[in-house]
Formats: structure tokens, sequence, C-alpha cells
């Protein structure tokens, strides 16, 4: 295990080597006066453990350990200071342990011995993560489900949800800092956003290694990168089962009702992100298309009442889609079905004076008109 020291006080920090050397089982790979010369010293050394000061110029020890905890999620964070009033504060960081000064031999003791225990339970943890496999849900609601009872992921906070919302959003991509900021927190003061963004990044990986999860968040030289190995996120996987265009077989039509099934809302509908609102359109305009092709295969293969059916689940989908109102006055009409294309035919005046403010579309009253003129508005239906 290697550890850094990090205090402006020299005297504090010789003694702190000093009891460490003591005691053993640690390596103390690098000593500092400021935290901003620990952190620049970071991704070389890549330290288990960071020994920090609270009470510091420039940049103080709670400070800090948000930068630590963002660029080395894993390093365990143990604040050392002569004030006891930053105890709660210091847990609140998930800090590993608190130091009172001076430090006694025994307590730094009970120290190592908590650290220890930290590394068992993380190399314990090792092999079933291994296992977890997560299914990300995008339609209707963001959900992480994991463990063989469809255990979900707690957010702590609605911040958090989002965060990990938009860089699922722009998975593959790298985020910056700013971009996020922005975002999330943009009536705030950059230094308290920053905090803020580290924090919440830092309790996402957190709860995302405490259920074991094949899903991490990178740190780029831009910002953020999320990365979700081989979790299963349904959005992409429903697009890659979609029906090519030779799955028209009848014996086939069973598995495409499916697929469309499988669209179980729309893209973040409950969180309704502003910057979802593109992706939303297009998977519902997907979907759209498909159903409304469905609709016409059915009633090529002699089952125009199947037909009808999705036409009129895209229009509980789609209220204010002229062309669905006129597909289904069409079928109705095909079947005999006369009072229905009346009732459609009003519905969708109604619709489009209220939506549009003008009637339905010269196309669709010339074929309404047209429809009428042959006569079968008297005739009753089949």
């Amino acid at each position: 295990m290697k550890c850094i020291l990090v205090d402006d006080e020299p005297l504090a920090l010789n003694d702190m080597e000093r009891q460490l050397r003591k005691l053993g089982g640690i390596e103390i790979c690098g000593k500092y006066s400021n935290a901003q010369e620990a952190l620049d010293a970071l991704g070389a050394l890549e330290p288990n453990v960071v020994f920090l000061d609270i009470d510091m110029p420039v940049m103080n020890g709670l400070e800090a350990a948000l930068h630590f905890q963002e660029a080395r999620p894993a390093a365990r964070i143990v604040f050392v200071t002569a004030y006891q009033e930053y105890a709660i504060k210091a847990f609140e960081l998930n800090a590993l342990d608190y130091l009172l000064k001076p430090v006694l031999p025994q307590r730094l003791e009970q120290t190592l011995r908590r650290l220890e225990g930290s590394a068992s339970a993380s190399g314990a943890g090792d092999a079933p993560a291994g296992a977890q496999t997560a299914v990300i849900r995008c339609f209707r609601s963001l959900s992480i489900e994991y463990g063989p009872s469809a255990s979900q992921l707690t957010w702590r906070t609605n911040k958090a949800q989002e965060l990990f919302a938009f860089l699922l959003h722009r998975r593959g991509q790298q985020t910056r800092k700013d971009t996020l900021i922005e975002l999330l927190w943009p009536e705030l003061e950059p230094v308290r956003s920053y905090a803020l963004l580290y924090t919440t990044v830092y309790q996402l990986r957190k709860s995302i290694e405490a259920a074991g999860l094949q899903i991490r968040i990178l740190n780029t030289k831009a910002g953020y990168e999320l990365v979700t190995e081989d979790s299963l996120i349904d959005v992409d996987d429903w697009e890659r089962r979609m029906p090519s265009a030779d799955e028209s077989h009848p014996d086939q039509l069973q598995q495409y009702e499916s697929w469309l099934e499988d669209f179980t809302g729309d893209y973040l509908e409950e969180q309704d992100y502003e910057w979802a609102d593109t992706e939303r359109r297009r998977l519902r305009l997907l979907w759209y298309r498909f159903a409304v092709k469905l609709a016409a295969l059915l009633e090529e293969h002699g089952m125009p009442a199947y037909g009808l059916d999705w036409l009129y689940r895209v229009q509980e989908r789609f209220p204010y889609s002229e062309e669905i109102y006129f597909l289904i006055m069409k079928q109705h009409a095909s079947l005999g079905e006369n009072s229905m294309v009346e009732q459609q035919y009003a519905l969708l005046a109604k619709m489009s004076e209220e939506q549009y403010g003008h009637p339905p579309s010269a196309d669709i009253a010339a074929w309404y008109a047209g429809w009428r003129a042959d006569g079968p508005a008297g005739a009753p239906d089949r």
C-alpha cells in the first residue's frame, strides 16, 4: 500500500512520516507542503492513501479532497487536523478516517488496520464485479438493474441521475467539465459548482462500485467519459433488433409486433430532460414509421382488423398526426365501417382546428368528400 502526506506544517509532516515508518506496512511515496503540488504528482505516484491536513492556505484539505477523489477515485482519504469541528464535513466527503493532532501512535495504528480492512473488502468485491452485468433502461425512465433479483441502483440526488444520464447520452464521447457545470449548476459560482461536480462524480462511482457493476466514469483530458462495458442498454438493443426490409413474411409478423411492443415509453420520458429532445423525437419517429409499416403488412396478409388495431396504437401515441387519422379512415372504409369513418373525420377536424387553427388538409378533405359522394354515408356498417 502506497501513501502520500500533505501538510503545510513541516514538523507535523515529519512526525507523520516518522510514525508511519515505525509502524511499517505502508510505503510513503511522496511528501508535500501544499495540496496543488500533491495533485500535480498524483498521476505518476498512484497512491492508495492520502493523509491530508485540512487547515492549509490557498487550497484547504476539504477542497483538495474533492480533487483527489475526482482524479483518483480508488484512493482513500485520511484527514489530519487540529480542529474537531471539521469532522462532520470530512465524513460527508467519504473520508476513511479522521485523525486529530497531535496524532497518537495507537490511533494511527487503528487507522492502518482500517485501511487494510478497506483494501481487503475492495479485493473481495473484485470477483463478483466481473459477473454483475447491468441492464440500463432509458425507455420511459432511467434506471439501472443488476443481479438475479433485478436490484435497482439508487440515485443519491436528481443531479446525480441527470449527470449519469447525460454521460450515457454521450457514451463513447468525452464531455467537458464546463459543459456539465453549465448543464447542472449554471447559477452557482465556479468554485462551488466544480466542488459539486467532483462530489457527484465521486458518489456515482462509489454507488456503481458498491453494486459491483461493470460501468466506469473515466477522467479524460477534456473531462469525463462513460464506459458501460458489457452492460445492456435497452435503446441500443432495441435499435440493433430493428426488423429488416425482408422481414415481412406472415411467420415473422409476430416477432415484428414484439419488437414494437418493447418500445415501452419515450426516451427518458419521465425525466423530460430538454437536452434529450432530439433523440427522443428520433426514436419516436422510428417507432412510428415501423408501426405504420406493420399495419400495412397485416392488411396485405389478410389481417386488416389487426392492422387497424396498430393504427389506433399509433394514434394514441401521436394524437396530432393527420396521416394516422387518414389511414384509419381508409381502413374503416375498406371494411365498410362507415360510422367509424365519419367519427374519425369529425375527430380530425376538431383536432386540426384546435391544434393548427385550420381544417383538415385539402387532400384528406377531398378524399372524404369523394367517399361521401359515392354514397356510403347512409349505408349500414357491415
